[in-house]
């Protein structure tokens, strides 16, 4: 199969780091009101429910094995309540930019554990010089002030090995090819939120889940919204183009933080983190456009 290329591939890239990116704002709005190992569990749980719903009302209930749920084993660690609860305790000490910003890292990550694991998914010249750009806006987007004040030490350090984890995942994915995308997504949510909701009661005590009906409104988009529709379509998209290219999303993840922030927590972008965004897009166009390899002549 022909990788995905051009404006096949970007519009996807958009959707999916658009939706991914809004999740950082929703956790922060919500990170103060329940405790990390809870928040994990019920977003697990909603993404889920989500997902059952979808399936059971397209008649994609059936499917799947144990292939499937090996994988779910494995993402719903790795993509699931491990980054999960990372980011939940990160966004008690840092603001949602900059998290987003300092995740955005993990294309790198993809990148250099595919030059390892995955030989037919190395980069060339076009990606590697595309990823340079868009870790460059990065740098334009954090500012020399980017990690002092809010955007602690700490927390910045817990969003780098959540992303680590992400990355992780994903070349695992890309190795395993376990197909059944939808099914795959509702075993990766239960295995996620079942982990995280036996590790919230010796934490966090049931009395974590005692919270207004706002509080459980946002995890529902958490779960649903920013969660289970955007990993199947990555998951789905991993079958269909480089995985480099696919892991781009966490460039295109900042300007949506960053928007949606300032429009929940009044937290607005200056003129830096504008310009950084373009860059950052521009690094995304030059290495998902390089054409795809020619046909050997029949």
């Amino acid at each position: 199969m022909t990788p995905l290329t051009g404006p096949a591939l970007w519009w996807r890239l958009l959707v999916i780091g658009g939706l991914w990116g809004s999740s950082f704002p929703l956790l922060r709005l919500v990170a103060g009101e329940m405790p990390p190992f809870a928040l994990a569990a019920c977003r697990g749980a909603f993404a889920a429910l989500g997902v059952l719903a979808f399936l059971a009302v397209t008649g994609q209930l059936r499917g799947g094995g144990w292939n499937v749920w090996r994988a779910a084993l494995v993402l719903g660690t790795c993509n699931g309540w491990v980054p999960n609860l990372l980011t939940a305790l990160a966004l008690d000490r840092i603001e949602a930019a900059p998290a987003a910003l300092i995740h955005a890292a993990t294309p790198l990550q993809v990148a250099l554990m595919a030059s390892v694991l995955l030989p037919g998914d190395r980069p060339g010249w076009r990606g590697v010089a595309g990823l340079l750009l868009g870790f460059a806006g990065i740098a334009v987007i954090l500012g020399p002030a980017a990690l002092s004040g809010n955007a602690s030490f700490t927390g910045g350090l817990l969003i780098l090995i959540s992303g680590c984890s992400y990355a992780a995942g994903t070349i695992y994915a890309r190795m395993a090819r376990p197909g059944a995308s939808a099914q795959l997504v509702l075993g990766q949510q239960v295995v996620s939120g079942l982990v995280a909701g036996m590790l919230s009661l010796p934490f966090n005590g049931i009395g974590a889940y005692d919270q207004p009906a706002w509080v459980f409104g946002v995890i529902a988009l958490l779960g649903i919204v920013t969660s289970a529709i955007p990993l199947t379509m990555f998951l789905k998209l991993l079958t269909r183009t480089r995985v480099t290219d696919a892991s781009m999303v966490g460039y295109i993840q900042p300007p949506f933080a960053a928007g949606v922030g300032a429009l929940l927590l009044g937290e607005w972008p200056a003129a830096g983190v504008l310009l950084g965004g373009l860059v950052v897009l521009a690094g995304v166009w030059l290495a998902t456009s390089q054409p795809p390899p020619a046909k050997a002549p029949a």
